[in-house]
């Protein structure tokens, strides 16, 4: 018997990259992100999407992995009052991993005012701090 010289191969592609992170609340220590990717959760759950959070360190300018797994959301947490943050999402299914989406940048809000820090900046006689915590800055 004869063969055509055609070989079938099937070719599997690791998914696209995602959009980057959804943020939702902001506050002086938390940021939370979100990711709206449509799948069907059926089946054992080495088949569903698996999400990767980075976060850039910026000093090194190098991202670290802060969350994996399959919820569609991640808190991130014990951040600093007014910081920029980086952050990229990545994808992963049974035919592989996707490359990480384009980073977002999200900056903490400032630390809410309370009467102890207006209380040390009258002690210090810091008249800059006083109308700053007076005036909600």
């Amino acid at each position: 018997m004869g063969t055509s010289g055609i070989s079938r191969r099937l070719i599997f592609l690791p998914p696209e990259a995602p959009p980057p992170p959804v943020v939702g609340h902001v506050s002086h220590h938390n940021i939370e992100l979100s990711w709206n990717l449509e799948e069907q959760r059926k089946g054992p759950q080495e088949q569903w999407l698996k999400f990767s959070v980075e976060e850039e360190d910026p000093k090194l300018h190098k991202y670290g992995l802060i969350y994996t797994g399959y919820a569609r959301q991640h808190v991130v947490e014990g951040l600093e009052p007014r910081t920029t943050y980086r952050f990229r999402l990545k994808v992963t299914d049974p035919k592989g991993e996707s490359v990480y989406s384009s980073p977002i940048c999200v900056t903490t809000t400032s630390e809410p005012m309370s009467g102890e820090q207006l209380h040390r900046a009258v002690s210090r006689n810091d008249l800059e701090d006083v109308i700053h915590i007076l005036q909600g800055r």
